[in-house]
């Protein structure tokens, strides 16, 4: 099988087309996988990363209101559709998988246009514009909510959930603790809120350690800060004398899940999806500016549940998160969050998806 996976913006949109392809070569040795996005997009240096083929386009974000940016922007995507056209046309895909966002809009639309299967999935409570617009010609749509499928409407619609990095769902070893310089004898909270989004998180959090020292003795932390955020919490860790590994990207998410009872996160698709994988309690807090208020709808199926705690981004302060911090770290009720937790994890999601691509369901 012959497969181009449109997507970038945020991990929310690579991360599941990754994990979508790495099934699909798993399950199929002899199949072609070609990445498409934008080139100054972080899904350029995380696709290499990987070492899948990419291409790029020079499409843009449009905005939900009129502005000069928008038609340039509008010019942009339609140069970009021509580039889609020619880039399915030469690959000559089964099957084109976008994941949302400005980047995989041209590229689905085309493999629609040139009558190639063509599959969306739409990993968030509030679909984005471009997955709303592409439903119409898409050949399936797959959901990481079933709270979303009133949205999109027809037969070919399925509640797949998100899928994951397949080396997620790790069993706590030692070494983990040993990689990030941490004890096996203290709970660990894993902050990691997303490097492009951490400021007003990084600046509760030095409250709590700063302000609650003797409540958290017993607590370790694995901090990610972003590059902005990452000496002033050194110093803020050095100061209090907080165990604490901080850093300004956790490159080994697994292992940080692994030996982490409980977080601190945003909510995005691709992070709700992991802690529900790996059952992790979490003070949740939506990014407040993200498109369509997308996070907040994402933690409010969480918190209706009671799967997590939330606090909003406008609510939070220092004490705020300590309590927060507190019930997650509490026996009884990190027991009900997992049990929750459990009930909304999926499962195969890559694996159903993949047989969706392939036109087997």
């Amino acid at each position: 099988m012959r497969a181009i996976f449109a997507c970038g913006g945020t991990g929310g949109h690579i991360y599941p087309a990754i994990a979508v392809a790495e099934e699909l070569l798993r399950s199929d040795k002899n199949a072609r996988v070609l990445f498409v996005g934008t080139m100054d997009g972080m899904e350029n240096r995380i696709v290499k990363g990987r070492g899948f083929d990419f291409k790029a386009l020079g499409a843009r974000p449009l905005i939900r209101k009129f502005t000069a940016a928008n038609i340039v922007n509008a010019f942009f995507v339609v140069k970009s559709f021509f580039t889609a056209l020619k880039i399915v046309g030469d690959f000559k895909p089964d099957a084109v998988f976008g994941t949302g966002g400005f980047a995989s809009f041209p590229v689905v639309l085309a493999a629609a246009l040139l009558g190639k299967r063509a599959v969306i999935h739409e990993p968030n409570m509030a679909p984005g514009l471009a997955n709303i617009w592409l439903s119409g010609f898409a050949s399936a749509v797959t959901l990481g909510f079933a709270e979303t499928k009133n949205i999109f409407r027809g037969k070919n619609v399925f509640v797949t959930g998100n899928p994951h990095r397949a080396n997620l769902l790790l069993k706590r070893k030692p070494g983990a603790y040993k990689k990030f310089g941490l004890s096996p004898g203290l709970k660990t909270v894993l902050i990691m809120p997303g490097s492009r989004a951490a400021r007003s998180i990084n600046e509760a959090f030095a409250g709590v350690i700063t302000g609650f020292k003797k409540e958290l003795k017993k607590t370790q932390f694995i901090w990610m800060t972003g590059k902005e955020g990452f000496d002033a919490a050194k110093k803020t860790v050095k100061a209090s004398k907080t165990r604490a590994a901080v850093m300004e990207f956790v490159d080994d998410a697994p292992a940080a899940y692994s030996i982490a009872d409980a977080g601190i996160m945003r909510t995005g698709a691709g992070t709700l999806t992991e802690i529900a994988a790996v059952k992790l309690p979490c003070v949740l807090v939506p990014y407040p500016f993200a498109t369509a208020n997308h996070q907040e709808k994402n933690a409010a199926v969480f918190e209706k549940l009671g799967a997590a705690v939330v606090i909003k981004d406008a609510a939070l302060t220092p004490q705020a998160l300590y309590a927060g911090i507190e019930k997650t770290l509490d026996a009884g009720k990190s027991a009900a969050m997992k049990k929750e937790l459990k009930k909304i994890y999926s499962g195969n999601s890559a694996g159903n998806i993949v047989k969706i691509l392939k036109g087997d369901i």
